[in-house]
């Protein structure tokens, strides 16, 4: 089997089981109960790349991990964005 074959197989396995894996923890980990971040943000927090943010962020909105804030300006790029934060329930627990 091949290193993508075996990749592959062992996101789908930790998705079945719903799972974290180790990058969306790490973003995870980054947001804070009450706060939102922009892509931006959590690249500089995490140091991740901005490809690698979006992608486990999308993957954690999908789950419900995530949800997207109001929109605002990002306080690094300037830029409008619609950042992500915890659901109120999952902030909840952490507060």
């Amino acid at each position: 089997m091949t290193v993508a074959a075996t990749s592959l197989q062992a996101y789908r396995e930790i998705q079945r089981e719903g799972g974290l894996s180790h990058r969306q923890a790490q973003v995870l980990a980054a947001v804070k109960p009450g706060q939102d971040y922009s892509l931006s943000e959590l690249v500089k927090l995490t140091g991740l790349p901005v490809n690698v943010i979006s992608a486990r962020c999308n993957e954690l909105r999908a789950a419900g991990r995530l949800v997207l804030a109001p929109a605002r300006r990002c306080s690094l790029t300037g830029r409008t964005v619609h950042p992500v934060k915890l659901p109120a329930q999952q902030g909840a627990l952490f507060a």
